[in-house]
């Protein structure tokens, strides 16, 4: 069975949220991406101006000698407080830069071992022994990725198990053994609080927006949809007994409208065609009736009076009939089948053909002369095609006085023109057209006298039609002359 599709209001609600959700969702982490590595970017300039300063300060030998204690005082480091205390008394003092601080950062040897450590990193080195590399021998910064393991002790640290980033400055000094290295910590935590609102608001707003957008998206489609369940509610409305009403159809122009519009046209076809049905199915009735009530009081005159029935009666009617029978299954079978497909056809010689069997006849009818100087091949089925010039044929003869002329010829490369001209009296211009309506006739000179129903020129014309081509009327100083064109091969 074939999958159930969802109904338009749910896809195009989920369309939207999905679009939503990759929109805003997409903006969301490439704003929450920038503002991240901007925090870092911005944590390691930072990071670097303060190594600067603190290798700047830490360089000196009275602050190698007492930054232990968080201060560092100035004067010389070699007088005897007892002998001399006058000269041991700093006049001078000051804080080593950012003591005391929120400032992570470690002062190591060229040997690797710390001489001074503050917050995080004073933590680590003490609790989960964290070590750092020998100097290097280079002036220049430089970031190394380290993992904060957790405290030996069990104790629980702010930043366990997270790799964070060190940036490194290796301080000028004298003499390569005086060379210290400043490790400043950039905690991830920074640049985490930075994104907090927009990580607040992909938690939180992001599914609410979505929602809203597929909300919005809903109504408006629901609202779209509302033209189209009207046109459903009429369309359920009309019956084969009734279909005069037609679909309300906005003014939009959109596709909508478009589908009204088409749904009119369809409907006028169909309401045409059940008119044509009503209308064959009446005439039919009709034109079959009269044959059989002639059949009829004949048979039951004789057999009243017991009188022999007369044969030739019999057979005019039985003919008429079987005529009239065949040009309605004929009709019925062209409005049933697909267009008209084939083998390559020559209507000439088909015309040819039909002539010369007018010429055996008894008696023989010399009216007709057919002119086809070459062939003319037209894409169909033989006998339908046939059967149009059959028609047109006898539609000539009935009304011909002395000749008619059929003439086939190519007066474009993909067009076959076939004509047929006859000296009768003619067709009036305004019934030009109404002549191929089935069961049609026109004057007193096309009756039922001439032998003919009104089904054989709807025929040809449906036939042509069928074929690609069109039948008509043309104009003629003379008589009557039909036209049938039909597309080439």
């Amino acid at each position: 069975m074939p999958r159930p599709q969802l109904p338009v209001r749910v896809r195009a609600a989920a369309a939207a949220a999905l679009a939503a959700a990759l929109c805003l969702g997409g903006g969301a982490l490439w704003l929450r991406q920038v503002i991240y590595e901007n925090s870092v970017a911005g944590s390691i300039a930072t990071a670097r101006s303060q190594a600067l300063a603190i290798a700047s300060t830490y360089d000196t030998t009275a602050a190698r000698v007492n930054a232990d204690g968080g201060t560092l005082a100035r004067g010389p480091v070699d007088c005897d407080i007892e002998s001399d205390p006058a000269h041991c008394m700093y006049d001078k003092w000051y804080e080593f830069p950012y003591y005391g601080m929120g400032i992570s950062f470690a002062v190591v040897d060229n040997q690797g071992k710390v001489l001074l450590a503050q917050n995080q990193l004073a933590y680590y080195v003490r609790e989960s022994g964290l070590t750092f590399p020998a100097t290097s021998p280079h002036f220049l910064f430089d970031r190394v990725d380290v993992l904060l393991r957790p405290a030996r002790s069990g104790a629980e640290g702010q930043l366990d198990g997270r790799e964070v980033t060190l940036v490194s400055y290796v301080g000028p000094s004298s003499t390569e053994d005086l060379r210290t290295t400043v490790y400043m910590l950039i905690s991830p935590l920074d640049a985490e609080a930075a994104v907090a609102p927009v990580d607040h608001w992909l938690r939180r707003g992001l599914p609410a927006a979505v929602l809203f957008v597929a909300a919005v998206a809903w109504w408006a489609a629901r609202r779209a949809l509302r033209p189209v369940e009207r046109m459903r509610a009429e369309l359920a409305r009309i019956t084969a007994a009734d279909m005069s009403s037609r679909v309300p159809q906005p003014r939009t122009g959109d596709e909508i409208a478009r589908l009204a519009a088409t749904m009119n046209a369809t409907l006028d076809r169909l309401a045409d065609a059940a008119e044509r049905q009503r209308r064959f199915v009446a005439d039919a009735a009709h034109e079959l009736r009269s044959p059989l009530a002639g059949l009829r009081n004949t048979i039951e005159v004789a057999a009243t009076h017991g009188g022999a029935v007369d044969p030739e009666v019999l057979r005019t009617g039985t003919e008429r009939l079987q005529l009239l029978t065949e040009d309605l299954l004929l009709l019925a079978r062209l409005e049933r089948t697909a267009p008209a497909t084939g083998k390559p056809v020559d209507v000439a010689a088909v015309a040819e053909e039909l002539a010369g069997e007018r010429r055996y006849r008894v008696p023989p009818d010399e009216r007709f002369t057919v002119v086809a100087p070459d062939p003319a091949l037209v894409l169909g089925r033989e006998e339908e095609l046939a059967r149009l010039l059959r028609n047109l044929l006898d539609n000539a003869s009935r009304f011909a006085q002395e000749r008619v002329v059929v003439t086939v010829t190519k007066p474009a490369p993909d067009v076959v023109r076939a004509e047929v001209r006859d000296d009768g009296p003619g067709i009036p211009a305004a019934d030009r057209e109404r002549i191929f309506e089935r069961f049609a006739r026109i004057g007193e000179a096309r009756d039922r006298g001439h032998g003919g129903a009104g089904l054989g020129l709807a025929i040809a014309r449906d036939i042509a039609e069928r074929h690609g081509g069109r039948l008509h009327v043309a104009d003629s100083t003379g008589g009557a002359c039909f036209v049938a064109e039909l597309p080439a091969i």
